[in-house]
């Protein structure tokens, strides 16, 4: 009886939780750094931040380090993104003549030019179902963009210096005079006339309505089975 009820309430819990998760806004905070030629970044996605949360941070390409917090419960590991690769070193033939070289670079021609024509053969013959997909998805990911998602610039800051002087002058000139950038606390420009650099830091808050995300992707797959139950669309 105390398993029945155990597993009861853990399911009553699990709806619950769904559900709030469906109204409660999710939290996307992006930092990332280019310096020195160097990428360095984290991503933290959260909801009810000291609930549960997920942090993605990574540094000089080498790994990626994750963090998952759950009820205040850390767990930490990390991915390698470097593999280990044995170097084959290609043989050379002695007998290779220039007709050999020249016959395969003219099969490479002839591949390239016929996987073009195909490319095109089949947009032709595909082109209604692609022009409703392309209607289909740009007009719901539009929905979602200006009504399920908030994106917030936390803060901007570059050190950018071109090779030549005149034209890092004419990029700052071209820059300052854009009512986005002019006048804004959170953007910091910074400019460098003596050595080439790209140093850029910045901090992201994007905001996600998961109900309203969730509902624009069912009438998409709605609409998707609709038309194909109609014969609207042919996937074959």
């Amino acid at each position: 009886m105390f398993v029945l009820y155990f597993i009861l309430y853990f399911f009553i819990f699990v709806i619950t939780l769904f559900i709030a998760m469906l109204f409660i806004n999710f939290k996307i905070l992006i930092d990332g750094e280019f310096q020195n030629k160097q990428l360095d970044g984290k991503i933290t996605i959260y909801w009810i931040k000291f609930l549960f949360s997920i942090s993605l941070s990574m540094k000089d390409k080498s790994n990626i380090n994750v963090k998952i917090v759950f009820l205040q419960i850390p767990i930490k590991f990390s991915v390698s993104l470097k593999k280990d690769e044995k170097k084959i070193k290609p043989i050379k033939k002695e007998n290779q003549t220039k007709l050999d070289s020249e016959n395969k670079k003219s099969e490479k021609r002839t591949n390239k030019y016929n996987s073009i024509s195909k490319i095109q053969t089949l947009y032709i013959e595909k082109k209604p179902q692609i022009t409703f997909y392309k209607q289909l998805l740009t007009n719901n990911f539009l929905i979602i963009w200006r009504k399920y998602l908030r994106i917030k610039l936390v803060n901007l800051s570059t050190n950018i210096g071109l090779s030549d002087p005149s034209n890092t002058g004419k990029l700052s000139g071209y820059l300052y005079s854009l009512p986005l950038i002019n006048n804004k606390k959170n953007i910091n420009l910074q400019w460098d006339y003596v050595n080439a650099r790209y140093d850029i830091l910045v901090k992201t808050n994007i905001i996600m309505k998961l109900y309203g995300i969730l509902f624009r992707l069912l009438v998409i797959w709605t609409e998707i089975n609709k038309f194909k139950k109609m014969g609207a669309i042919n996937d074959k």
